[in-house]
């Protein structure tokens, strides 16, 4: 976390250029889906007692999640987007618009969220310059974490997901 405070994707409130859409979409505006952020293991930790975040839990054998994930699968929602508690935000709101991604040859690379959200983040959507020092980080920051085994099989079974769909992507380191 600590990493991650001190650096940002672009030298500008990203949220400016969207209406920070990520953070205060309106559900009825968008189908009736409901967001929220996944949660790596060991992360529910930092929500315990949180003000700002409701953590709440579901079953990993309700979802599409890898085999090894067997006990429950740990989310967070903001409570009053877009006012949350920054100093607690999850690591995939942290390293957003980047995710990391495996290739079919197991190398590990960083490349653009380009998720179907029922926004558009216009980061993604106009390929916008990152910050070097934030991609440099996080690309540290993940390789850390996918050193542990369930990070691994997640983003594991993330990345053949998206091949399925898509195979050319913009790698970004």
């Amino acid at each position: 976390y600590e990493r991650l405070d001190k650096v940002s994707p672009v030298d500008f409130d990203c949220g400016q250029l969207c209406g920070e859409v990520c953070c205060v979409y309106d559900e009825e505006d968008y189908r009736n889906e409901e967001l929220a952020l996944y949660l790596l293991p060991g992360e529910e930790l930092m929500y315990e007692d949180s003000d700002s975040f409701e953590l709440y839990y579901i079953d990993s054998s309700e979802i599409k999640y890898p085999h090894s994930w067997k006990d429950q699968i740990y989310l967070v929602k903001c409570k009053t987007p877009p006012k949350c508690d920054r100093s607690i935000r999850p690591i995939q709101c942290r390293t957003f618009p980047l995710i990391p991604h495996l290739n079919k040859k197991g190398e590990f690379h960083l490349i653009f969220d380009e998720s179907e959200f029922p926004y558009k983040c216009p980061i993604v959507n106009n390929h916008i310059k990152l910050n070097d020092d934030f991609v440099r980080t996080t690309y540290e920051v993940w390789s850390m974490l996918i050193s542990n085994p369930l990070v691994y099989d997640l983003i594991d079974m993330d990345s053949r997901m998206r091949d399925n769909r898509k195979t050319d992507y913009e790698i970004i380191i």
